[in-house]
């Protein structure tokens, strides 16, 4: 086959990312590719996905045939696309999220943009869980905070997830480019709930009496940092080279290591019971949901929680099995 001809081919480009990737998941990736550039670039919008976390979930690879048969009829253009797009995630390690730009989230659609964090398939399994309880339990408007919300993937997938009117959320970080980067998926989203984003630090001091002068908290939710030092060594290079190392280790891993990756959950506690929400009347509602790596961080987000009043607390797994999510109750 000449060259001319073979560059217009998926075959190489499945061979490259068959070498780093494997088999089954280079087809899948290239699968997403080439449907990516097909949509994105043959019309005036972005691509949309109709299937809520696709990149995350099992699928079946499709055959070398079905992927060449896809990809026929590729402009020039579109075959310069792919073949930058292989290049990036064999060889810089860029992951496929940033490749693509999108990422569904529940009801919600997010870009995806480095550094910023990228929504996760467990993350979405319990925003979408804690949809449904607020649905079910809810009988008035509730205020939430979503701390550290990164792309606002949380704040919007509660917001297109809920009947219009019953919740407002304020999603915060200390990352102005995620802070950024929420306010372009809140104009994209058709969000049914009142959805703003703020640039906060939460370890100001004067934080708790801010937030509390705009208006009374009811909930706070977070899928703040928790990897710890030694984990965050070990992690692939397509999350450590690409992803703010903020949104994923609590205090600096060098300098300042924290050993249990708990310091931050620790803080949202504390902030939880400056804001008043270890107080009052019993709730069927949790007052306060975190995300944790796991069952090595359950004692230590559990005992946060006791320590600042929340005297009951329950513990989610994921579809995998792991602890993935604490909540803390007030029960009086």
């Amino acid at each position: 086959m000449p060259r001319s001809v073979l560059n217009n081919t998926v075959i190489p480009l499945l061979r490259q990312l068959t070498k780093k990737l494997g088999e089954q998941q280079a087809k899948n990736e290239l699968r997403w590719m080439t449907d990516h550039v097909r949509k994105a670039m043959t019309t005036k919008h972005t691509v949309e996905h109709t299937t809520n976390a696709q990149l995350w979930r099992d699928q079946r690879a499709p055959s070398a045939e079905e992927t060449e048969l896809a990809s026929k009829r590729f402009s020039s253009v579109q075959w310069a696309w792919l073949r930058q797009a292989v290049h990036d995630r064999v060889e810089t390690n860029k992951p496929l999220q940033y490749i693509l730009g999108t990422q569904p989230f529940g009801n919600a659609t997010v870009l995806t943009r480095p550094p910023v964090l990228i929504p996760r398939w467990e993350t979405e399994e319990w925003m979408l869980k804690l949809a449904d309880m607020i649905r079910a339990e809810n009988t008035g408007l509730l205020n939430v905070l979503d701390a550290c919300t990164g792309s606002g993937c949380v704040a919007l997938g509660l917001a297109c997830a809920l009947p219009r009117g019953s919740v407002h959320i304020t999603g915060v970080d200390i990352s102005q480019d995620a802070c950024e980067l929420a306010l372009e998926n809140l104009a994209r989203n058709k969000a049914k709930q009142a959805v703003e984003f703020q640039c906060v630090d939460l370890h100001k001091q004067s934080v708790a009496s801010e937030l509390m002068s705009r208006r009374v908290w009811d909930m706070v939710v977070a899928n703040p940092p928790y990897v710890t030092p030694a984990e965050y060594a070990e992690l692939d290079p397509d999350v450590k080279d690409w992803e703010d190392v903020r949104a994923l280790v609590p205090g600096d891993p060098t300098s300042d290591p924290d050993q249990s990756g708990l310091s931050f959950v620790v803080r949202l506690a504390q902030l939880a019971r400056e804001l008043g929400l270890a107080d009052g009347e019993s709730t069927k509602l949790p007052r306060l949901v975190v995300e944790i790596g796991g069952a090595h961080q359950v004692d230590g987000a559990r005992q946060a929680m006791h320590d600042n009043g929340f005297n009951l607390t329950e513990v989610w797994k994921d579809m995998a099995g792991i602890d993935r999510v604490v909540l803390g109750y007030h029960k009086t």
